[in-house]
């Protein structure tokens, strides 16, 4: 294994992306590690060990970030899920946070479609966030907001920002490049064997993985939903049926086993 690689992690929610990153810590000392969080801090020059960083992990990674430590060899990767599991898996984590849980056709009327797409076009370009943020000024009245008021307000800006053009399908060409630059584009469905073969070329000890931040399932994903969620992301689809292909040719090119 090469001292200098530097293991980049892009982190779309709900791709067991939690249960990954605390493997990695657990085997890991903390000044070889840098922790990215979109709401804590924005990772710098200064808050970044450059000789000793072996992993960049969080969701505010994003393509390019690699530059803050020039003498490393960067190693991106990502994880995708199937766009239905992912959907229902987030819409479960969501109903735990609330007192009063939002009929599931309510729920994702107001949510972003091919969501996963946007993300990584945003990362493709530099971007720390994986969304549009609300500026500061409006955070006080946001934070009274009940979710189903957020919600409705979230609806009417999304249709308002369709409004201005809409570049869905440059957004996946942006996604399928960024995917092309991935050192390794797993799968949650494969996530036993993929895991595996990541953390074996990250030299990690095998050990049992313990998943965290499980959803309780509220929902559970049946056909109707299932087909109801395709047509409804059909971007989402078609890139992910991309990441499958990637996935197979990379595990017949890289020492995979």
């Amino acid at each position: 294994m090469k001292d200098n690689i530097l293991w980049i992690f892009l982190h779309p929610i709900r791709t067991g992306g939690n249960t990954l990153i605390e493997y990695i810590r657990k085997q890991t000392p903390e000044d070889e590690i840098a922790l990215t969080s979109e709401i804590r801090y924005k990772l710098n020059s200064k808050k970044l060990n450059k000789d000793k960083v072996r992993f960049m992990l969080g969701h505010a990674t994003y393509y390019g970030i690699h530059k803050l430590a020039p003498d490393k060899e960067p190693r991106y990767f990502v994880f995708l899920r199937d766009p239905a599991k992912r959907v229902i898996s987030y819409y479960n984590a969501k109903m735990q946070e609330v007192k009063d849980k939002i009929p599931f056709d309510i729920w994702y009327k107001n949510q972003m479609k091919n969501d996963l797409i946007n993300f990584l076009d945003l990362k493709y370009k530099g971007s720390e966030s994986s969304r549009i943020h609300t500026p500061k000024i409006f955070m006080p009245f946001i934070r009274k907001l009940n979710y189903k008021t957020f919600s409705f307000l979230q609806n009417i800006a999304s249709h308002l920002l369709k409004i201005r053009g809409n570049r869905e399908k440059e957004k996946l060409e942006n996604a399928k490049k960024l995917l092309d630059l991935c050192w390794f584009v797993g799968i949650v469905e494969n996530s036993k064997e993929d895991f595996e073969f990541l953390f074996k070329e990250m030299g990690l000890k095998k050990e049992k993985l313990e998943d965290v931040n499980i959803s309780k399932k509220i929902l559970e994903l049946n056909d109707e939903l299932r087909e109801k969620i395709y047509k409804e992301n059909p971007l989402d689809v078609e890139l992910y049926q991309y990441a499958l292909k990637l996935n197979k040719q990379q595990k017949s090119t890289k020492s995979y086993r």
